[in-house]
């Protein structure tokens, strides 16, 4: 299954009125990649995901999945973003229910499985999240780090082949970004397809098989994180990643 591609994106641009955010964006995305997507604040990075899920409308471009183009208006949105999951930085589970069930109700709703298969889905991805012990909490009991862990196991219970992560960590103390990014790393290592914007970049440089970076809505530079990181050719590039190790 690895190497084959699984998603592309050709000339995708995004404006919101006057405000061009993403301009003549390309890329893929291998059976088994894990990208990350680094760049300033407001470059994009985020924009680029939510129109790769589909919570933004692309202006011009498009978005294949398996060769087809999910900007067209007859595609089954919801069936989708089952199988292209999504990870917020502010976790958005629901308040009202407890973690357990947070983990059931897209699976029994969207995927319609019955209730016994959805428990065990769930608990085996709360288990691999190390947060099966605390199945009967509700959100506002949990710390953020715990929270972006269920998020993590809601979203691996729809059993997506590629799974996006819009900045995991950057709502979470300093403490409880490690236990998210060694969740992450796991995932990696098992080769899940996953696309992460992240101002994590001893995770980008570790743990990704290619890195995007990002300035002005454009795709300034990609490569593997060897080269992005050891040799990157831009300037901007250059100044991006020495103002962040610095930091």
């Amino acid at each position: 299954m690895e190497g084959k591609k699984v998603l592309e994106i050709h000339h995708l641009s995004k404006t919101f009125g006057t405000n061009v955010v993403l301009r003549d964006i390309d890329f893929s995305v291998d059976a088994g990649d894990v990208t990350c997507i680094i760049g300033a604040s407001g470059s994009g990075k985020s924009t680029l995901l939510r129109c790769i899920n589909l919570l933004e409308t692309p202006t011009t471009g498009e978005i294949l999945y398996h060769d087809v183009d999910i900007t067209d208006r007859k595609m089954n949105v919801p069936s989708y973003r089952t199988k292209v999951g999504m990870v917020f930085q502010s976790f958005n589970l629901f308040n009202n229910m407890t973690v357990l069930e947070n983990c059931l109700v897209g699976q029994v709703k969207v995927l319609k499985k019955d209730k016994e298969e959805a428990r065990k889905k769930a608990m085996m991805y709360l288990e691999k999240v190390g947060m099966a012990p605390y199945i009967n909490a509700k959100p506002r009991q949990l710390s953020g780090g715990q929270k972006q862990r269920v998020a993590i196991a809601r979203a691996l219970a729809m059993e997506p082949e590629i799974l996006l992560f819009d900045e995991p960590t950057s709502a979470l103390d300093p403490q409880m970004v490690g236990e998210v990014l060694a969740v992450m790393r796991t995932l990696a290592k098992e080769g899940l397809t996953m696309i992460i914007v992240t101002h994590e970049m001893a995770f980008a440089r570790d743990v990704s098989s290619r890195v995007v970076y990002m300035a002005g809505g454009v795709i300034e530079e990609e490569g593997a994180p060897a080269d992005i990181f050891g040799n990157p050719k831009k300037n901007s590039t250059k100044e991006f990643l020495n103002r962040f190790m610095q930091g």
